[in-house]
């Protein structure tokens, strides 16, 4: 069953539609009812239908405004605009805006129910073209030549020479044209139990590739392939700019579209972007570091790797097999697999000869272990001290160096979680301040607010959620309507002179929103004060 809202400032209109239609038989559930666009767009991301249908004329947000909405931040939602004779011009500008229908006024049941009919239609057969396992089946046997893959996965892990890049990227078909460059990849987190078998998952996962490549690939002018490890590894290109917010609104939409169409749970690591097509590999690399962090930050995360490692990022030493271990159990921050990374590295090295080899090791696993702490940003010699070769050379038996290296290695992850909450923390105070200084301006945004403290929208959100208790919206909301009280209770500023020194333009909707929030309209709530004030 598929869900819809319904948006019209006319309590009589949204009252009759809610009662005339059947909507059961005709496969929906109405999810919700709201007057206004701004309402409606607010309930549209907790709520995620799959329908809107919404009037053109309304206060606050018109239905032509709330469409380009939907359409530029939810990917899949269909928009259906209701008109009069009168408007209908005017609402054919929403063709633009990729209004999927139009509803005529006056409206009557038999065709608003036929109009849900048919979007439901559209909607099965949308679903069933994504979940068709036979004709899945057939792509999954005519896809992409393996050696376009092995090239791809070259391009990942090393620096090839640029003319090598440009022939073989046309050789392929593909384009990365630049001028800078991102990488990003995805990873599995799980399958929503709905009844399928093993035997559907490599199909699933392709087709999970599928949205991926056309979001990416077809859509956007990057590239996508999957890696020998079952993820879903992207390329993109563009001015760096714009970038940083393509690549976080695209993973949202894949990781979004791939839950709604095939319940499969995704997480996304972004890596930094950088201007020479060679480097790629790079923001591979640290896309690949930022999924690591998955760990910590939980599943269905969009991880970018200046969110978890702070500072330039430091060239690979080349580490050997399992000094890659050691780092990768290090990025986990669970000092038990570290332990048992570290007894299983001391066994072998007890084998070592000559001696001075197994030194060798030992002082280049210290080093690598300094190049990471180097890595996140913060200062090695907080966990290492002065000179930590030197313990190496004072333990008199592997045993003891064994043991320093280990509680060196849990000092570190206990003090780069402290360090990272620190710098949370600031940048959270940071925010706050910066929302107290500036919640007068109507066009104040959590992205505004991201770009401040230099850091992604999704994970501000979380981390000020975290701190707060409450979202963006909320906190802000909540400093206007306490400045408004204090206005209204000490100055005889007029409401509307108020509303504008609290960040909102239009009066009426202050009203509003001061009235859901203490209950009172603002002319209700200074009287109240003055009377409080006479007693």
């Amino acid at each position: 069953m598929y869900s819809v809202i319904l948006v019209d400032d006319e309590d009589e209109v949204r009252e009759g539609i809610k009662r005339k239609i059947n909507w059961d038989s005709c496969g929906f559930r109405l999810a919700g009812d709201y007057d206004n666009g701004r309402d409606a767009l607010g309930a549209i991301d907790a709520l995620r239908p799959d329908v809107v249908i919404t009037d053109i004329c309304m206060p606050f947000m018109d239905g032509l405004a709330l469409a380009g909405q939907v359409a530029e931040h939810y990917r899949g939602v269909k928009t259906v605009i209701i008109t009069g004779y009168e408007e209908f011009d005017y609402a054919k500008k929403a063709v633009k805006l990729k209004v999927n229908d139009f509803l005529l006024k006056p409206i009557n049941a038999q065709e608003f129910t036929g109009l849900l009919e048919k979007i439901r239609r559209e909607l099965d057969e949308e679903r069933e073209s994504k979940e068709d396992l036979s004709r899945l089946r057939q792509q999954l046997n005519q896809s992409l030549p393996l050696l376009r893959e092995r090239f791809l996965e070259r391009l990942a892990a090393s620096r090839l020479k640029p003319e090598e890049i440009r022939r073989r990227l046309a050789y392929f078909g593909l384009e990365l044209p630049g001028p800078h460059f991102k990488a990003i990849i995805f990873d599995a987190d799980g399958w929503q139990h709905d009844g399928r078998g093993e035997t559907d998952a490599e199909l699933l996962m392709f087709a999970a590739f599928n949205i991926v490549q056309e979001i990416f690939e077809k859509e956007n002018g990057g590239i996508a392939f999957r890696t020998r490890d079952d993820k879903i590894a992207v390329f993109l290109s563009g001015e760096a700019t714009e970038l940083e917010a393509l690549s976080q609104k695209l993973a949202g939409h894949a990781v979004e579209s791939v839950r709604k169409y095939i319940r499969l749970m995704l997480s996304a690591g972004i890596g930094r972007t950088y201007a020479d097509v060679q480097a790629v590999s790079d923001s591979f690399q640290e896309a690949c570091s930022a999924l690591d962090y998955r760990f910590m930050l939980g599943k269905n995360k969009i991880i970018l790797i200046d969110d978890v490692e702070y500072g330039p990022k430091i060239g690979s030493a080349g580490y050997h097999d399992w000094e890659k271990k050691l780092i990768a159990a290090m990025r986990t921050g669970k000092s038990s697999q570290v332990s048992q990374v570290l007894r299983d590295w001391f066994a072998d090295l007890k084998t070592v000869a000559p001696i001075e080899r197994c030194y060798g090791f030992l002082y280049k696993a210290v080093a690598s272990l300094m190049n990471f702490v180097a890595e996140t940003g913060f200062h090695d010699a907080e966990v290492f001290g002065h000179d930590p070769f030197s313990r190496i050379a004072k333990g008199k038996t592997l045993d003891e160096v064994q043991l320093w290296m280990e509680e060196t290695c849990h000092r570190i992850i206990a003090y780069l979680s402290e360090q990272r909450s620190h710098v949370t923390l600031a940048q959270m105070r940071q925010a706050e301040a910066y929302i107290q200084e500036h919640y007068a301006d109507e066009l104040l945004s959590l992205q505004q607010v991201c770009g401040h403290i230099y850091m992604s929208a999704s994970y501000f959100s979380a981390q000020f959620k975290q701190h707060t208790g409450e979202t963006f919206v909320e906190y802000l909301t909540g400093i206007r309507m306490e400045k408004a009280k204090e206005l209204l209770a000490l100055t005889q500023l007029k409401a509307y002179e108020i509303a504008a020194r609290v960040g909102y333009a239009d009066p009426q909707y202050f009203s509003v929103i001061f009235k859901r929030h203490t209950g009172m309209t603002p002319k209700d709530y200074r009287n109240a004060a003055k009377a409080d004030a006479c007693l």
